[in-house]
């Protein structure tokens, strides 16, 4: 917004307007985007450190590659993820209740003391605790780190910039895997696990400090629960608008729709259907992603076994194609739409699954780790955050927070499945069997792409007080004085 002319905030729906309209941008965008992400960096390196040590894991604890008990690797696989599924819509409802920052400062406290823990964890009772509490960290976060990159977006440039979670994720996974290399030869041996758990607490310190000094509340929240003045406050600072409140306007503002936080909001009209599809969208990615991505490692040492060091580049390799189809996913949102990404995203992983399935005896080693490259990359291109976008995007500021919270402890379901039935199927009936099984996921996230056919990009899906104002600019709205 051009000019010195001070922005006149009547009623909570001037905000969402402002700043959905784009006429406003936040003084330090790119900050915005790294506080509320960062946290994102520290589960993709939390994803890619677990696959690497299950090897050296499974040796010191002992355990087994089948069962439900303490000493069972499919069973310590999923506790993580089990944490994230309850701290997803504890965190989703929570987002929408008390509101972005305290929640954004909460979890990372929890990050940091549960990675640490994990870490140094003497066996594998208290290892399991301590990685199910990281989940449970991770899980209260994502919600609230994608609502307030939402929150701080234009409509024109919300997809792109939630979409930039999928390129930190993949970014750590990458990172974590060259840097844990020097260590290796340093004679780490096999404790080479625990640094390269307990090194993740390293990032996620750094983003707890930058959230102290910068972060700041949403201001489209704020303006919803903490009134206008708190609003204008949060525009004042982060946006550097003069902004002036009229004290009348609020008694006009008619009471919201849904409750905030209201879990059974996302299966109502109009959000029944988009609710279905992100439900699918993302058990079908995550039941792909930690089938292969978690235990890429373990595929690369039975193609190239014994190598350690070979597989730790080729892993941090992988990812980081996986990243630049990423970055494609970030590009492409605004002009293909999230539901054009998944179709082609999905359709590439699903092709690579067959082919390595049907092929995996017969074709060289090298070939197969090209395949599982190009697996990563369709993956972050367009399966592994098409839903998981939807499910923030497709929501309006009351329950977007909740929104965002049932999407990632739905995705967790989809990842229990493929940690826990990739290391009992491959020790059952083989790598071959395993890698065709997990093509059913691709298979139905595409049915389920064609026959709803929902995209939030480009939509105002906010719960507006005044009848037919989603139609208004947000200019129309706002005077200047």
């Amino acid at each position: 917004m051009t000019g010195n002319a001070a922005v006149v905030l009547r009623k909570p729906d001037d905000v969402l307007r402002l700043i959905d309209s784009g006429q406003v941008r936040p003084r330090h965008p790119a900050l915005v985007k790294i506080v509320a992400l960062g946290s994102i960096f520290v589960d993709g390196w939390d994803l890619s450190s677990f696959g690497l040590g299950t090897v050296q894991m499974t040796s010191e604890f002992k355990l087994s590659n089948s069962g439900v008990s303490l000493h069972s690797l499919p069973f310590i696989s999923t506790a993580v993820l089990i944490g994230a599924m309850i701290g997803g819509l504890l965190g989703g409802y929570l987002t929408d209740r008390i509101g972005r920052t305290k929640m954004l400062l909460l979890t990372l406290f929890l990050l940091v003391g549960a990675t640490v823990l994990a870490a140094t964890a003497p066996n594998p009772e208290l290892f399991t605790l301590w990685r199910f509490l990281m989940g449970v960290g991770v899980g209260l976060d994502v919600p609230v780190a994608l609502a307030f990159v939402a929150e701080y977006s234009a409509i024109s440039a919300k997809g792109r910039n939630v979409t930039m979670a999928q390129v930190m994720s993949t970014s750590a996974t990458a990172v974590a895997f060259f840097v844990i290399i020097p260590f290796h030869y340093m004679g780490i041996g096999d404790h080479l696990w625990r640094w390269a758990i307990g090194l993740g607490a390293v990032p996620a310190l750094i983003v707890l400090v930058l959230r102290f000094i910068y972060s700041g509340e949403s201001p489209m929240w704020a303006a919803k629960y903490e009134g206008l003045d708190s609003a204008a406050k949060i525009l004042r600072k982060s946006y550097g608008l003069d902004v002036v409140v009229e004290q009348t306007a609020q008694q006009s503002q008619a009471v919201p729709k849904f409750k905030a936080g209201s879990l059974l909001a996302l299966f109502r009209k109009p959000y029944t259907a988009r609710t279905v599809l992100v439900s699918i969208l993302v058990v079908c990615q995550a039941a792909q992603y930690y089938a292969i991505s978690l235990y890429t490692p373990k595929i690369l040492n039975a193609l190239f076994p014994g190598k350690i060091v070979l597989v730790l580049v080729l892993s941090g390799l992988v990812n980081v194609v996986g990243a630049i189809g990423a970055l494609g996913c970030v590009a492409g949102t605004q002009r293909l739409g999230l539901r054009c990404l998944g179709l082609i995203g999905f359709s590439i992983t699903a092709a690579c699954l067959m082919i390595i399935s049907g092929a995996f005896t017969l074709l060289a080693a090298p070939i197969s780790a090209i395949l599982i490259a190009t697996f990563a990359a369709a993956h972050n291109f367009g399966a592994g955050y098409c839903g998981t976008a939807m499910g923030t995007l497709s929501y309006p500021t009351e329950i977007r927070g909740i929104g965002g919270g049932y999407t990632q402890a739905i995705t967790r379901v989809g990842g229990i499945i493929g940690a826990f039935a990739f290391p009992v199927l491959l020790a059952a009936q083989g790598m071959r069997f395993t890698i065709g099984a997990i093509v059913l996921a691709p298979l139905v996230a595409i049915a389920a792409l064609l026959a709803i056919r929902w995209d939030p990009i480009g939509k105002d899906v906010e719960e507006y007080g005044d009848a037919g104002s989603t139609a208004r600019s947000a200019a129309s709205h706002l005077d200047k004085v």
